[in-house]
């Protein structure tokens, strides 16, 4: 017997109708793949995105700076390069011969010193603050081939400085920014005293930060803590004690207002005086 055409052609339209329900199922999930690594791609670039954009827009502007004054420590110097024999503490202040001569230091007969954290020194060769030789001295301790090495010489101290130093500081959000975490703001700089590099680097919170209105973020009469709030309506005083890095008068002082995971807003601060208020950012350079 011969096939029937009508049940061959049945049959062949039925296997093409198969077959074209299959690659629209194919292409269906094709398309479903595609859409989905699509978006996958989108979101990584809305993630970067937002990434660059945080980085960008957190950002901590110094709007003021004033010298705030002195903190409490003191230089301690030896008859010897070892910090051996008589030795003599000095505060804050200045000391010419005769008020070296008034606390037990014997004139020209010193040769190293303990300086502590939060000041720095002046030694100078003359009795007035004067000399053939001025060397300069940060937080440590200094033995005879320090003071060498800083343009001193032995047995030739006859007045001496002690320094210390601390900044207010007004911070606010730059334009722009949103409100960042307390707990991600921190200052630093750097600077150069005698033979060694002084870096001083700490979180607001550690400085007793409050706003411009003496209050906390939350209105109360308190410091500003971890885990407060800056927003654009803020002001915030800190209180920046330096106690490594205490830079001399002419000095230019670097200075970095860091946010973690946005900017870093840098200034130079020029150094032309040390007395109490004086401001340091709106001073001829």
């Amino acid at each position: 017997m011969f096939p029937d055409p009508r049940t061959e052609k049945g049959s062949m339209g039925i296997g093409l109708m198969i077959v074209f329900v299959a690659l629209i199922f194919a292409a269906s999930i094709s398309t479903t793949v595609i859409m989905k690594q699509a978006e996958d791609i989108s979101e990584k670039g809305d993630s970067v995105s937002n990434g660059i954009s945080d980085s960008i827009n957190k950002r901590v502007e110094l709007v003021g700076a004033w010298i705030a004054g002195g903190i409490d420590c003191s230089a301690e110097l030896f008859q010897h390069s070892t910090f051996g024999g008589w030795s003599v503490v000095f505060d804050v202040g200045d000391y010419d011969r005769t008020a070296m001569e008034a606390l037990g230091a014997t004139d020209n007969d010193a040769s190293s010193i303990k300086v502590e954290e939060g000041c720095n020194i002046i030694m100078y060769e003359g009795e007035s603050f004067d000399g053939t030789w001025i060397a300069y001295f940060g937080a440590g301790d200094h033995t005879l081939a320090s003071i060498e090495a800083a343009g001193g010489a032995n047995d030739q101290i006859s007045s001496i400085s002690v320094m210390s130093f601390s900044l207010v500081l007004f911070l606010e959000l730059g334009v722009g920014s949103s409100s960042v975490l307390v707990d991600d703001i921190s200052t630093s700089t750097v600077c150069a005293n005698g033979d060694s590099l002084g870096v001083d680097y700490s979180l607001i919170v550690d400085s007793g930060a409050r706003l411009i209105g003496n209050t906390n973020t939350l209105g109360e009469d308190a410091n500003i803590a971890l885990g407060e709030v800056i927003t654009d309506k803020m002001t915030v005083r800190v209180e920046m004690a330096f106690n490594l890095c205490v830079p001399n008068i002419d000095f230019r002082l670097p200075l970095d207002i860091n946010v973690n995971y946005g900017a870093t807003t840098s200034y130079t601060l020029p150094i032309g005086s040390d007395e109490i208020g004086y401001d340091l950012m709106h001073q001829p350079w």
